[in-house]
């Protein structure tokens, strides 16, 4: 049974991603009427909620979403997110060593996982993308969170697929113009202003800011459809057997 969203705001606290209670709070929240909370990447501010239709609510009234906005998921395990994929919308060295995707670190990987027609919060016309980020304390979170609800699957979210990874989005109001938050005071600004109770912190420096770039698989064309930081590196890192367009 889903419950509505407490109006009540609750005060912001924080905790370290290093901190041995990171767990616990973490866990406190996501299970919680309003399972979001900010996490303070290198390049980015995001929230982060869990794969259901209660995460989405969430992330909806913390973002006052836009219609049409969709969000992408914080990949944990790569095979997993890999395997949604229609096998052969995936670049070949993908399909046959999902390991050779870790080149894609540090940005969103866009693939078809579903037919044209298919729309949730999370796919749009068969598409979903997730962001990769390297093996550290941040992406042990995201597998944490994974982990956490693989029994507890949302149909309404990923229909006929067994993925729970956390859903993410840059963490500001849908449409603002200052765009994404990289700074520590608007950061906490927001979270107080938007409810969220929690803000796990990061110390993992990141020399460009601004939100990840995108690129969109077909096979083994890759289309840059965002640029962001690192970008370049990302494509020098690429199998030469990937067309970049």
């Amino acid at each position: 049974m889903q419950h509505p969203l407490s109006l009540e705001a609750m005060p912001t606290q924080q905790v370290n991603i290093n901190d041995q209670l990171l767990q616990t709070r973490v866990l406190e929240v996501i299970h919680s009427e309003n399972p979001v909370f900010m996490l303070q990447l290198p390049a980015v501010y995001a929230l982060v909620a869990p794969s259901t239709s209660i995460g989405v609510a969430a992330l909806h009234q913390a973002k006052q979403r836009l219609p049409g906005k969709l969000y992408g998921s914080a990949i944990g395990d790569l095979s997993t997110f890999l395997a949604l994929a229609i096998p052969e919308k995936l670049p070949d060295e993908f399909r046959s060593n999902p390991e050779a995707a870790q080149c894609m670190e540090g940005a969103f990987l866009r693939i078809k996982v579903d037919p044209a027609h298919v729309n949730t919060p999370a796919i749009h016309e068969g598409s979903h993308q997730g962001l990769l980020l390297p093996d550290g304390p941040i992406r042990r979170l995201f597998r944490f969170i994974e982990h956490e609800f693989e029994d507890r699957t949302d149909p309404v979210v990923f229909p006929g697929k067994q993925y729970s990874a956390p859903l993410c989005t840059s963490a500001n109001i849908s449409g603002d113009p200052l765009g994404s938050i990289v700074d520590e005071e608007r950061a906490f600004a927001f979270a107080e202003q938007q409810g969220i109770s929690l803000i796990v912190t990061c110390q993992e420096a990141q020399h460009e800011k601004g939100s990840y770039p995108i690129f969109y698989f077909q096979g083994n064309q890759a289309t840059i459809e965002r640029q962001g930081p690192r970008v370049h590196d990302i494509c020098a890192a690429m199998p030469n057997s990937i067309t970049i367009q």
